[in-house]
């Protein structure tokens, strides 16, 4: 029997006790968005109408765009999402994908070394946030207490594209991408550590970070 495919197979994050199945936006331009996630990011486009559209990845819808052509512009100011995490299932599948961004011009706002991942950040056009990234692996996680090691160094992107052919293609998201995390802004970060914590189970694997509160399920 044949190897199964890294890349089909989504990561560990998001077979932990509790992970994200899916998120929905709100978009005022539907088409646009619909577009944006297709195109910049690869996602599958599995199902559309005038009310919204789902897009995934393997078959696996996790992205739902609900048309609410009245929907406030976001409020960086006010508690809402960072941003949503896609998580590759590869460091290769990442190469890939950052050979696609530079080709079609996708626009970047950020790349950070994090120790326990390689991260791309981004924002689409109705102005949420993107990360595209992968995991190291967990086994290399550096833990003191229950707390993982997190960083913020500068990316070697010459590293991670020499992990494919220069030439090769990215032919839409790999069927294991998921997401993998979400950031959200509040207003109280001691209290939404709480919530979290006491009232959906999470562990807080790191705190105290610039003001910023880091919580999972199965580390």
């Amino acid at each position: 029997m044949d190897a199964p495919n890294p890349s089909s197979m989504p990561t560990f994050a998001s077979r932990t006790p509790l992970h994200i199945g899916s998120i929905a936006l709100n978009v005022r331009d539907l088409d646009r968005m619909t577009a944006y996630y297709r195109d910049a990011i690869g996602l599958d486009l599995i199902e559309s109408g005038k009310t919204g559209a789902r897009l995934g990845a393997g078959g696996v819808p996790f992205l739902h765009l609900e048309h609410r052509p009245d929907a406030k512009p976001d409020d960086a100011r006010e508690a809402g999402l960072y941003h949503t995490a896609f998580l590759m299932p590869t460091r290769a599948d990442l190469a890939r994908w950052i050979l696609h961004a530079a080709r079609t011009r996708v626009p970047i706002t950020g790349a950070s070394d994090h120790t326990v991942s390689e991260a791309f950040y981004l924002d689409d056009p109705e102005g949420n946030g993107v990360e595209v990234y992968s995991d190291r692996s967990p086994d290399g996680w550096v833990w003191t207490n229950n707390l993982v090691k997190i960083t913020t160094d500068p990316l070697d992107i010459e590293d991670i594209v020499r992990e494919v052919e220069p030439t090769v293609a990215y032919d839409g998201a790999p069927a294991g991408l998921r997401i993998g995390h979400v950031h959200l802004r509040v207003g109280d970060v001691p209290a939404a550590e709480r919530f979290y914590r006491d009232g959906v189970g999470l562990a807080v694997t790191r705190g105290g970070r610039d003001g910023a509160s880091f919580m999972s399920s199965g580390r």
